[in-house]
Parts: C-alpha cells; sequence; structure tokens
C-alpha cells in the first residue's frame, strides 16, 4: 500500500510540473496573440475550443452530466465563475493593459493566497516545510523577475490591469481550494467539459459584444493555431493535470509547484520568441525548484483515497 500511495504522489507531482509548463507557454502565445485578438473574444475562444474537443469524449457520459447540471447547478456554477472562462477573461482584460512581467509576478501569489486563505478560513497552518519553501521559492520569482537586482521590484508600477490580474489570481487560489469538493459522479474530462459549458453560457454575450465593437476579428492561420493550442493544451489538458495533481497531493502543495511557471516562461520566451536567459535565471530556477521540492516533502496522506479515479 505504501508503493502505491509513493506512485500515486509522484504521478500527481508529474502532472502538476506538466501543468506549469504548459501554463508558462500560454503566456508566450496568449501574447503574441492579444495584438490582434481582444481579450474577452481570446477568453471565450479558448474555452469553446475545450468544449468542442471533448464533446465527442464525454458523449458517453451525457446522461450523468445532464444529471449533475440539474442536482449539483450550484456547485458547478461556482467553480465555473472562479475556474473557466470569465476567470479567463479577467486575466486577458488586465493583461491587455499591463505587462507579462506583472502577470509572471502576480502568478506567484496564489501559492500565498492558498496558505492564507487555508489558514484563515480553513484553520489549517501552514507546516515549516511548507512556508520555508514557499519563502524560497517567491524568493527565486523575485530574483527573475527583478533581473538579478531585488531593487528593481521597489520601482514596479501596478494599474488597473493589475488590480484585474490579482483579482484573478484571488479567484484562481479559491478554485484550487475547492476542487476537492467537484461532483465525484462525473469524470474529470466531464468535469472540465461542464464548466466550459457553463462558463461559455456566461462569456459568449461579452465576447459577442467587444467581437462587434472591433468591428470584427481576422483571424489567420496564425491565430488559429494559437487559439487552438491555449484551448487544447494550454486550457483542456492544463485543467485535467491540475485536477487530478490537486485531488491527490493536496491544494497548498499543488499551489507551491505554480512557482515553477515563471521559470517555464522564461524557457519558452528565450526558445520561441529569443528572449535571451543570463546567469540570474539559473539562479533563480535554483532557489523555484528547490523551495517548491522543499515545500512539498513530509506530505500529508493523499486524497486520491477519497478522490475519484474516473479519467
Amino acid at each position: 500500500m505504501p508503493s502505491a500511495l509513493a506512485s500515486s504522489r509522484a504521478l500527481a507531482y508529474a502532472a502538476l510540473v506538466c501543468t506549469t509548463a504548459l501554463w508558462g507557454s500560454n503566456g508566450v502565445v496568449s501574447r503574441a496573440l492579444m495584438d490582434t485578438v481582444p481579450p474577452l473574444v481570446m477568453a471565450s475562444a479558448r474555452w469553446a475550443v475545450v468544449f468542442v474537443v471533448l464533446l465527442p469524449l464525454v458523449w458517453p457520459e451525457r446522461r450523468a452530466i445532464v444529471h449533475s447540471l440539474r442536482r449539483d447547478w450550484k456547485l458547478l456554477l461556482a467553480l465555473s465563475l472562479l475556474g473557466s472562462a470569465p476567470q479567463s477573461a479577467l486575466v486577458y482584460t488586465g493583461l491587455s493593459a499591463s505587462t507579462a512581467i506583472h502577470l509572471g509576478l502576480l502568478n506567484s501569489t496564489i501559492p500565498v493566497l492558498i496558505i492564507l486563505i487555508s489558514w484563515v478560513w480553513y484553520a489549517r497552518r501552514p507546516r515549516r516545510l511548507e512556508a520555508t519553501g514557499l519563502v524560497i521559492s517567491l524568493a527565486g520569482v523575485f530574483l527573475i523577475l527583478a533581473h538579478g537586482d531585488l531593487r528593481a521590484l521597489l520601482h514596479l508600477q501596478f494599474n488597473s490591469g493589475d488590480l484585474l490580474m490579482l483579482g484573478a489570481m484571488l479567484i484562481w487560489a479559491i478554485y484550487t481550494l475547492h476542487l476537492k469538493h467537484r461532483p465525484q459522479s462525473l469524470s474529470l474530462f466531464a468535469f472540465v467539459f461542464a464548466l466550459s459549458l457553463i462558463g461559455e453560457l456566461l462569456t459568449l454575450p461579452f465576447a459577442a459584444l467587444q467581437w462587434a465593437q472591433a468591428g470584427g476579428v481576422h483571424l489567420g492561420a496564425r491565430e488559429w493555431l494559437g487559439l487552438l493550442y491555449i484551448g487544447a493544451m494550454a486550457t483542456l489538458v492544463s485543467t485535467v493535470l491540475f485536477s487530478y495533481g490537486v485531488e491527490r497531493v493536496g491544494a497548498v502543495r499543488g499551489g507551491i509547484l505554480i512557482h515553477l511557471m515563471p521559470v517555464f516562461s522564461s524557457v519558452f520566451a528565450a526558445l520561441f520568441i529569443g528572449e535571451q536567459l543570463f546567469p540570474y535565471h539559473a539562479a533563480g530556477f535554483v532557489l523555484v525548484a528547490g523551495g517548491a521540492i522543499l515545500g512539498c516533502l513530509r506530505p500529508e496522506p493523499v486524497i486520491s483515497s477519497q478522490a475519484s479515479t474516473k479519467i
């Protein structure tokens, strides 16, 4: 039994690392598309891809999905608001008035917010290794964002877009903590499909209005491929992997690994859009990875004994 639990944790951590890699790539692709695709349109298109890709996969579960939508509609509506198209729309709207550097910095607040909410709302005091690992990872993130000079953080200026993105990070932290309550009658694919359906219904009217206000949006091959990628990979696959991992290692440890996202973002930016890597990147990567590993040591009992095994 212990070996089975260890294997479950290993798979969960691997899923969470892959999730942060996909999220890191999403930032690069989304910034490349934002010049031509308005934020609400991008958020709606992103989750429309999820809906279309999942439809044939979850068709055999259609009765279970309909039953869950009737029985658990309040829970699914809340999770859709917190973790699907509306949350993406808030991120993209904020990003359109801010910078990718600020988005990376604000993404790093998610683990802190998860621990603070767990502490205040659920009376879960952070363990010593978790707190230590969190501080070390944050130091690495700040080192990367400050380009090796932490004094540069004092000169960062925030605007309304940053506040919107910070709100989106708070929403995602709450979503992470509530993932354990998802309907266990649905597979992960069916659960994400239900979120995409509800989230799309909530977001599509506003996206259509923004499309009309922009006089239409021209989508070439580059835009279609980019939207397909952020929908199928950076949203669908990452959401399933994130749900799988959090259910098995908990929200706090799943949140700590989010600190790896700026690492992947920097690597992808260097590989695909020509940005350079410097020694401070390497130092920051070591701190981020070391802190994440430290924070995940001495794990609590996994949740997989209670979580659905459906994929």
